[in-house]
């Protein structure tokens, strides 16, 4: 009898052996399931509340651009004599969110020679006239370009850039 109560016990121990390893393999395997890391926290967008994720993405991927800044500028001018309209390239791409305005200053001296005005997101300037005659020859000029919020027009901040300016005449 004593040993029947024996194999009882020890078929007892092996059964809650085999039930706490399966419990344990149950909890491991519902703890490391993998979740899909979502591509922006909700967190940082308060203003989309019931998004998908595609949609989240896609603001995150505006906000990302707006800090974002190209340019393109032809590091050369040319003007048929310092007095007339001449060929100038200053493109604000459509990508950009800031308008721009340059100003070109004669590296010699600081003279201003040229100012743009507001040039918005998408706009060029292919031409202009200088504020000042000069006469035939080459300048090394630096250009101030100016950015600035689009919403308060406050200037955020000023990059530079080397352009040549040629007077033929």
């Amino acid at each position: 009898m004593e040993e029947k109560e024996q194999k009882k016990k020890k078929w007892l121990l092996w059964l809650l052996l085999l039930l706490l390893l399966g419990l344990g393999g149950v909890w491991y395997y519902l703890n490391n399931q993998s979740t899909p890391t979502p591509l922006a926290s909700r967190d940082l967008m308060p203003d989309i509340i019931d998004a998908t994720d595609r949609e989240l993405a896609e603001r995150a991927q505006e906000i990302a651009d707006a800090d974002y800044f190209t340019l393109n500028l032809n590091p050369e001018a040319y003007f048929e004599d310092g007095e007339s309209e001449g060929s100038i390239q200053i493109i604000n791409p459509g990508t950009n969110v800031y308008p721009i305005a340059l100003e070109l200053f004669l590296e010699e001296t600081g003279e201003l020679i040229y100012e743009s005005g507001g040039i918005l997101p998408n706009q060029e300037v292919t031409s202009a006239r200088l504020l000042i005659p000069l006469e035939a020859g080459e300048y090394l000029t630096r250009a101030d370009v100016h950015i600035f919020d689009p919403d308060t027009l406050e200037r955020l901040r000023t990059t530079h850039a080397q352009v040549k300016v040629f007077v033929n005449n």
